[in-house]
């Protein structure tokens, strides 16, 4: 039977890890460092339309609305990175 460690003490109300934006935390190995402030919110929310979609766009409403979303990912991607959860 496996064995592990808690991180929390069993709280029914949950753990906190990092209680503020300057403490640091890492995991599998990385450097902890700070929250990471820098994902970019998707600026618009287009609504699908399969009347405006075109191949030029993959599906979006917009090239603006592509751009937009891949940033939102790759800020995203970056985050997850620095902190060891994605390599």
């Amino acid at each position: 039977m496996p064995t592990y460690e808690r991180l929390d003490y069993g709280s029914p109300d949950g753990s906190q890890w990092g209680g503020a934006s300057s403490d640091t935390l890492g995991f599998y190995g990385a450097t902890p460092v700070t929250r990471f402030n820098d994902v970019q919110a998707a600026s618009t929310y287009p609504a699908y339309s399969q009347s405006t979609a075109s191949a030029s766009t993959f599906g979006f409403a917009s090239a603006l609305h592509f751009t937009t979303f891949v940033a939102t990912v790759s800020s995203i991607q970056a985050a997850l990175t620095r902190s060891g959860l994605t390599a």
